[in-house]
């Protein structure tokens, strides 16, 4: 039985690396190569670097440790993907209009705004139409910071209400 750290890392990179391609072959891991070849060499490292000869043989260790990697890797990419997936083969562009505002945009909006008071109405038209800032709200509005926050928040979440209802 050889003692594997009787070899420098470098050999046994140079004896492993058919079996780490072949574990790209056998994962069928074509996307990505470069990446998961890394992964590989690093899972040798460790593996190298863990080894127990009491535990066994080295090949089947370094071999098992290398797939694990690389599935696990995977894996976890899998699960990425599944979480943030994105728009590919349908891209939807949004070109600013010219005219300032999207046609139909504010009769759209008034469906929503049936419980608003007339304060409220007002911020949806300024803040949302308008594109006022904060401090010029306060300005028209004649009021402190935290009365156009606490205002802001107030009329969102009616918004929010009533979409919910105009939407079931």
């Amino acid at each position: 039985m050889m003692n594997i750290k009787e070899y420098p890392f470098e050999e046994v990179l140079r004896m492993f690396d058919p079996a780490i391609k072949k574990q790209l072959v056998t994962l069928r891991l074509y996307k990505d190569h470069d990446e998961f070849y890394q992964i590989g060499c690093i899972a040798l490292w460790n593996a190298y670097q863990q080894f127990d000869p009491d535990k066994g043989h080295f090949p089947s260790y370094a071999i098992s440790f290398i797939r694990g990697r690389m599935m696990s890797h995977l894996s976890k990419e899998t699960k990425f993907k599944e979480r943030h997936s994105f728009a590919t083969e349908e891209i939807i562009e949004f070109e600013p209009s010219t005219q300032g505002q999207i046609p139909l945009e504010k009769e759209m909006i008034e469906a929503y705004l049936w419980n608003l008071t007339d304060k409220e109405k007002r911020w949806v038209h300024k803040a949302i139409f308008l594109e006022m800032k904060s401090a010029e709200l306060q300005t028209v509005f004649d009021l402190s910071r935290n009365s156009i926050y606490l205002l802001r928040k107030k009329t969102l979440k009616k918004l929010r209400d009533n979409a919910l209802i105009l939407n079931h």
